[in-house]
C-alpha cells in the first residue's frame, strides 16, 4: 500500500466548520478531475521528502516552526482523533498559505535540490533515497513546482489548506 498526501483548497469557512466539527472532513474526498483541478493536489509518495527538503526532519514529518516545512503535510491538526486513512487531517490558515505561497515560489529548483541528501533521508518513506538519481530529483521537482502551483492558487483565492496521509 502505498501513502501519499492529498491536499484540499477550501474556504476558510469550511475550516473553520471543520474545526468546530470535525466529521465535516467526511465531504472531503479525491476528486475526480483530480488532474485539472486546482483545489486538489495529491502528492505521491514525494510528501515525506519535500517535508525534508523544505525544512522538516530527517523522518519526514513537518518542523512546527517552520512554515515551508508544512507545504506536504501541515502539522496543526483539526482532531487527532480524526482518521482520514493514515493520519488526522492537519490544517494551514488562509493566512499561513499565503504566506507560504511566497515562501515556496521564491525558493528556486537548485536550492530545493541541494537540500536532497539520501544519507540523511533514511527513514523517510518510501526509505528508497539514492545519491545521483535524475529520475528521483525530476520526479521530486515535478510534485514541488506542483506545491507551488498549488499554494499560489489558494492564496489568490484567499483559502486555507487541510492535508493528510492517505
Amino acid at each position: 500500500m502505498s501513502m501519499f498526501t492529498m491536499l484540499h483548497g477550501v474556504p476558510s469557512e469550511f475550516l473553520e466548520a471543520c474545526l468546530a466539527d470535525s466529521s465535516r472532513l467526511d465531504e472531503l474526498s479525491y476528486p475526480d478531475d483530480a488532474e485539472n483541478n486546482p483545489d486538489f493536489l495529491d502528492t505521491d509518495k514525494t510528501w515525506g521528502a519535500l517535508t525534508f527538503m523544505l525544512g522538516g526532519d530527517d523522518t519526514g514529518i513537518p518542523d512546527d516552526e517552520v512554515l515551508l516545512s508544512q507545504a506536504a503535510l501541515g502539522s496543526e491538526a483539526i482532531d487527532e482523533e480524526y482518521d482520514m486513512g493514515m493520519s488526522p487531517a492537519f490544517y494551514l490558515t488562509a493566512e499561513q498559505v499565503a504566506q507560504l505561497a511566497k515562501e515556496i515560489t521564491a525558493l528556486s529548483d537548485d536550492e530545493l535540490l541541494s537540500r536532497y541528501q539520501p544519507s540523511e533521508m533514511e527513514d523517510i518513506y518510501p526509505c528508497e533515497w539514492q545519491e545521483d538519481d535524475e529520475e528521483t530529483l525530476e520526479w521530486l521537482l515535478q510534485y514541488f513546482h506542483a506545491l507551488q502551483k498549488f499554494y499560489a492558487e489558494q492564496a489568490r483565492k484567499g483559502h486555507a489548506v487541510i492535508s493528510y496521509i492517505a
